[in-house]
């Protein structure tokens, strides 16, 4: 078996602040395959001196032997890519591989790329070529999770239908999903974790040894990562409940610009007791990061940009017990109550986010303000958060075992010498099942555009459970909170694809009226509204916390 790396520039934006996923993503996965793989010689296609010189560093990072490297330009095909059995590119754009292949034997590779991200029209059009192209049985996108395998799936088998409907085909995209989670370099996180290192951290932060630090990692931005509002929430409410002294550090960059404003807004009406830190992902006081210094790592996303989630992995490594949202490949990593807590999450069923959909397809919203607003209708359950957090701060054996739990499932799992090989087994795979094909299946056709799918369905399987007809709803917020909730542009920002709010108020006194109400009973006393609009604006509802919501019995 033979692979050859098909690369593209990588190159960071013009603001050198900001480190995207994307970005990091694909720089590990290099250097671990130079450092990891079992190949004698690393064949690379390139398509400029830019990518040709990013290849190098991160191979002198890897401390490869230079003369180990092959460098080939992917334009000249017919000299330089028939030599292969797979084609690997560490993201999901297939480039022009699938048509360059034509121009060679059949069958003359497969291609494998690897999946991130997958919302947004620029994340339906790169699915729709795996349809559109002459792709094959044996080519394949590696997931880093089943919930992205599913989102996929969902995507290929919307366009499937599409076709169905305009030339009558039973085409069904032929590229295999396997899932391989992304892997971090365990060693480097143990070293970085030492006790002297927490104290010298917590000693500049200002923090007690008795004080529990609930650590968060990663962008600050409730348009393409996670709402605060679940978190601040829920360390309040624990700091309520324990007495502890508790400090929410949140590292990381706030994007766009005045996301720092919003969240610092809110985080003033929300925190009363609970010590909110706010610290530069590159603040020089802390050139490893504040790893060592945390007590429990809270990560409670909601963001369908989101598709595996390393710093759940990265706390393992760092031997935090980790309380995050059941959502996408964030689960993956947990196995809930033994070396983690997974909380909850809802969002609308499938079939209720046209209205989002069109807001892409027509322009009116950009690829942030499309995550935001749908993101606005995914809620956390936050009782089930304090829940765990509480059990964590009152047991601090417990939260010892769980971190050691974790750390000891990191090194078997998420190592990065363990991934590589298995990217190297589906290689060989894939090789030799070149010639089968499997069986693809359709969904009904619920999208305003292929490109564009209603997130709600596309992203079924991110969310711990859909709202429910027979679930039960009732109101746990004074109008004071309400009001006070509403005077903040980050908790309305969806407005436009939710009921008015003079509606809403309607629906909030009709269930106050109530006590307790089943949807199925709400939507019979609200007969002539739009009910995919009712069913977004109560999971809005219940994100900022104004209703709760119980599940059917026996789910």
């Amino acid at each position: 078996m033979t692979t050859a790396l098909h690369y593209s520039s990588i190159t960071p934006s013009n603001d050198p602040s900001q480190i995207y996923g994307l970005q990091v993503a694909i720089g590990n996965w290099l250097k671990a395959y130079f450092r990891y793989s079992q190949q004698e010689q690393f064949h690379i296609l390139v398509g400029d001196k830019i990518a040709w010189n990013e290849i190098k560093i991160f191979a002198e990072n890897a401390n490869l032997d230079p003369r180990r490297l092959t460098i080939l330009d992917q334009r000249f095909v017919r000299e330089n890519m028939g030599h292969f059995d797979t084609l690997f590119r560490a993201d999901p754009h297939p480039q022009k591989i699938f048509w360059q292949r034509q121009q060679l034997a059949p069958h003359s590779y497969n291609v494998c790329t690897l999946a991130h991200a997958v919302s947004g029209l620029e994340g339906g059009e790169i699915l729709e070529r795996y349809c559109l192209d002459p792709s094959q049985s044996t080519d394949a996108i590696v997931c880093p999770s089943h919930a992205v395998a599913k989102a996929i799936r969902s995507c290929w088998d919307l366009y499937s239908d599409y076709l169905k409907q305009r030339f009558g085909t039973s085409f069904r995209c032929p590229v295999q999903l396997p899932v391989i989670p992304l892997g971090i370099d365990i060693e480097h996180f143990e070293k970085i974790t030492s006790i002297d290192e927490r104290a010298t951290q917590r000693e500049k932060l200002g923090v007690g040894d008795k004080d529990i630090i609930l650590l968060w990692v990663g962008r600050l931005s409730h348009a393409i990562k996670a709402h605060p509002l679940a978190m601040f929430q829920t360390a309040e409410q624990v700091a309520t409940l324990t007495g502890a002294k508790i400090h929410l550090i949140m590292v990381g960059y706030f994007v766009p610009d005045d996301a720092q404003r919003e969240f610092t807004q809110l985080a003033q009406d929300v925190l009363q007791k609970t010590h909110l830190h706010f610290i530069a992902h590159n603040d020089p006081r802390f050139p490893n990061g504040l790893w060592a210094s945390g007590d429990i790592f809270l990560s409670l996303i909601d963001n369908m940009q989101e598709s595996f989630g390393l710093t759940p992995i990265e706390a393992m490594a760092a031997g935090l017990p980790r309380v995050i949202s059941d959502w996408d490949g964030y689960r993956d990593s947990v196995i809930h109550g033994d070396d983690g807590y997974l909380v909850r999450t809802l969002q609308p069923p499938p079939g209720e986010g046209r209205a989002l959909s069109e807001l892409l397809v027509n322009g009116r919203e950009l690829y942030g303000g499309f995550l935001a607003k749908t993101a606005q209708c995914v809620a956390v359950d936050q009782k089930q958060a304090v829940e765990a957090i509480y059990c964590l701060i009152k047991d601090p054996l417990q939260r010892k075992q769980m971190a050691e739990k974790a750390h000891a499932r990191v090194r078997a799992t998420y190592d990065w010498r363990h991934i590589i090989p298995a990217y190297e087994a589906l290689w060989s795979n894939l090789t030799k099942e070149r010639k089968n094909a499997p069986c693809l299946h359709s969904t009904a056709w619920t999208s305003a555009h292929p490109q564009a799918p209603d997130p709600f369905t596309m992203f079924a399987s991110y969310p711990s459970t859909s709202l429910q007809n027979t679930g039960v709803v009732r109101v746990v917020a004074s109008w004071e909170t309400i009001h006070q909730l509403w005077q903040h542009n980050i908790n309305i920002l969806a407005l436009d694809i939710l009921l008015p709010l003079e509606t809403v108020t309607h629906i909030i006194n009709q269930i106050t009226e109530q006590k307790v109400i089943t949807l199925d009973h709400l939507w019979s006393l609200l007969p002539n509204l739009d009910k995919s609009a009712l069913w977004r604006t109560i999971s809005w509802l219940i994100k900022l916390n104004i209703l709760a919501y119980d599940p059917p019995l026996g789910r």
